[in-house]
């Protein structure tokens, strides 16, 4: 016998089997690089979009109003970038940060980079994520079920965020 409950062992999600179902095609080397050429199929939900990157929510969020800034150049590190663009993509992901204040107003906001498999990283490809911390974000779900609540999908959050993303713009 174990003493680990049912409910933090197990979270069914069928509309994760759905994604999960679907296979990358092999001609496709790099999801963001996919989305960059709006490639129609794979998914993104993107809140800004120009010549040089995407602001973009994450489909499976850790937290209500999670997004990604991602150069639409393939890199794999910060030292791939010239000087210029590692500029340009601080200064969004400080835009973001105005943003999500803006727009969720969260407690604080966890922003990371994860280079390398090991590091945490799911898709080779540079991307800086910022996740809204919110005061209440420990509940009854979180503490007593180990499951995580969104407050709003993903589609009301691109709504509201693209509502502002005047803040985006200049960068």
């Amino acid at each position: 016998m174990t003493d680990t409950k049912p409910y933090e062992t197990y979270l069914w999600s069928p509309k994760r089997e759905e994604y999960e179902a679907k296979e990358i095609p092999e001609d496709i080397d790099c999801i963001f690089c996919a989305q960059a050429n709006n490639d129609d199929r794979v998914s993104k939900v993107t809140v800004y979009e120009d010549d040089f990157l995407m602001v973009e929510l994450n489909i499976f969020p850790y937290n209500t109003g999670h997004l990604m800034v991602v150069p639409k150049k393939h890199v794999n590190s910060m030292t791939e970038l010239e000087d210029d663009e590692r500029n340009k993509l601080f200064s969004m992901v400080s835009n973001v940060e105005e943003l999500q204040r803006e727009v969720v107003d969260p407690a604080g906001i966890d922003v990371g980079i994860n280079i390398g498999k090991e590091a945490g990283e799911s898709i080779p490809h540079l991307h800086v994520q910022l996740v809204p911390i919110y005061e209440k974000d420990r509940g009854f779900m979180e503490t007593a079920l180990d499951t995580k609540v969104m407050k709003k999908s993903i589609m009301d959050m691109a709504e509201e965020y693209r509502e502002r993303k005047d803040i985006l713009e200049d960068y």
